[in-house]
């Protein structure tokens, strides 16, 4: 016993599994990850039910419709990172709501048609739109796109001071050109008429009729009101004192019924021929008013685009990357004679506006209804 230590033989206690503070936090991230990721798809399908629902109908949404969409993208990217590390099982939750943001808020559209050849056919009409902020800053690059689309027929807004160029590559074309609105076709075209609003008094849309090789085709130029006045009123004291909102709700009222005034104008058209309706709607597909007014017609990005194919704002933004639009705002709608065969937005900021290029083809009028 002499020579015995009078340290404690350590040796002899049962030995800590080396991996329980692990396994601990393992089983601690997966249920974080899990419950954070519902959380998530819970919040994301509450925001797409208040903005698709209730839209324009309230000032809220109605103001949240109209702000850049991708970054909610964030967080269920950075959960499903997460997910496949802890939680493999809650990935599918993430996906749901990046699905979900993208479709739903962000616009996105996976059409096909894209990757398909258009075929020759005379029955083709090529179109491009795009609002020109009066051919500012720099309207070669708009032309340059213009050139690589080849269109058939042009539609621009905020068309005043028409510049040289424009002339000069189109020389030959038929144009009318009312308020900065104008439209030009390699066609004959003659006025259709004029939609004059009352709620902003002010010119929302011409009507041309154009002579194409397959038969008559009415083409209307549509300039709406920006919400950008009714938004630009909202701050913290105008939403607690309640005079934000109000202005919000005031202009919608405004922008719906100019929205309403100028569908009419294209329902009541003398003839009923073909009809394409093109330009700066100043709205998403989200809001209510476009639904509400223009919803009966097919959007040609909706039935040919791929990607987001946002094409506004171009302009400088306090809060946002300079040249990233976030918003598509700009459209070409067709009557049920047209299909779409491709759509999509301009890759140039030569304007506060991207161009808008489509290729319609004109369906054979013995073919049944789509």
């Amino acid at each position: 016993m002499a020579n015995a230590s009078p340290w404690i033989d350590r040796s002899a206690t049962p030995a800590r599994p080396k991996f329980l503070n692990q396994e601990v936090l393992r089983r601690r991230y997966k249920w974080w990850t899990f419950l954070t990721s519902s959380l998530n798809l819970l919040i994301v399908s509450a925001l797409v039910v208040v903005c698709l629902q209730f839209s324009e109908n309230w000032w809220l949404s109605g103001s949240l419709i109209y702000l850049p969409q991708t970054p909610l993208l964030i967080p269920s990217v950075c959960l499903l990172g997460c997910s496949l590390m802890w939680h493999i099982r809650s990935a599918l939750l993430n996906l749901t709501s990046i699905a979900l943001i993208l479709v739903c808020l962000c616009d996105a559209r996976f059409s096909m048609k894209p990757f398909n050849g258009i075929p020759d056919s005379g029955r083709n009409v090529r179109l491009i739109t795009c609002n020109v902020q009066n051919f500012e800053p720099n309207f070669g690059q708009v032309l340059r796109e213009v050139a690589r689309f080849k269109p058939d027929i042009l539609i621009l807004q905020e068309a005043r001071q028409v510049p040289k160029m424009l002339n000069e590559y189109l020389e030959g074309w038929n144009w009318q050109h009312q308020a900065g609105l104008m439209v030009g076709s390699k066609w004959s075209l003659s006025e259709g008429g004029l939609c004059h609003t009352s709620p902003y008094d002010r010119l929302t849309a011409m009507a041309v009729r154009i002579e194409t090789p397959s038969g008559p085709i009415m083409v209307g130029n549509v300039h709406l009101m920006t919400a950008r006045r009714g938004l630009t009123e909202l701050s913290v004291t105008s939403i607690l004192d309640g005079s934000g909102p109000a202005s919000v709700d005031h202009h919608a009222f405004l922008r719906d019924e100019e929205a309403r005034q100028t569908q009419a104008f294209f329902e009541n058209l003398p003839e009923d021929a073909p009809t394409i309706i093109a330009g700066d709607f100043n709205m998403p597909t989200a809001s209510s008013i476009f639904d509400d007014s223009f919803g009966q017609y097919s959007d040609a990005f909706d039935e040919a685009g791929i990607g987001f194919g946002y094409t506004a704002p171009c302009r400088p933004i306090r809060f946002w990357l300079p040249e990233v639009p976030w918003l598509r705002i700009d459209h070409v709608l067709t009557s049920q004679h047209f299909e779409t065969l491709r759509c999509e937005a301009g890759e140039f900021s030569g304007s506060d506006h991207r161009l808008v290029a489509t290729v319609l083809k004109l369906r054979d009028p013995n073919a049944p209804p789509p």
